[in-house]
């Protein structure tokens, strides 16, 4: 094996296009499904208390929590960019 093919290997992926925008979707999906997950969690144990209801709710908040985490880690949006005064 030649030191060009071992150097290949130990370099990083060149990053996508798409990737941006599947990061994003992953983030809104998340978004969705955790308030989705929080009425279902508030509903059981608006019902009467619930250990499901208390445990669905937890994990709907977590979820919630890192679709929030994951926009916040997408940066400022392009328009935005270009607003930004050059110096």
């Amino acid at each position: 094996m030649s030191a060009r093919e071992q150097g290949e290997g130990a370099r990083r992926p060149a990053r996508r296009r798409g990737q941006p925008a599947a990061t994003e979707g992953r983030a809104r999906r998340a978004l969705g499904g955790g308030g989705l997950l929080l009425v279902a969690g508030l509903a059981l144990v608006g019902v009467g208390p619930s250990d499901a209801g208390m445990a669905l709710t937890v994990l709907a908040l977590l979820v919630l929590i890192y679709g929030i985490h994951s926009f916040g880690r997408l940066g400022p949006e392009r328009d935005e960019r270009a607003r930004l005064p050059s110096r």
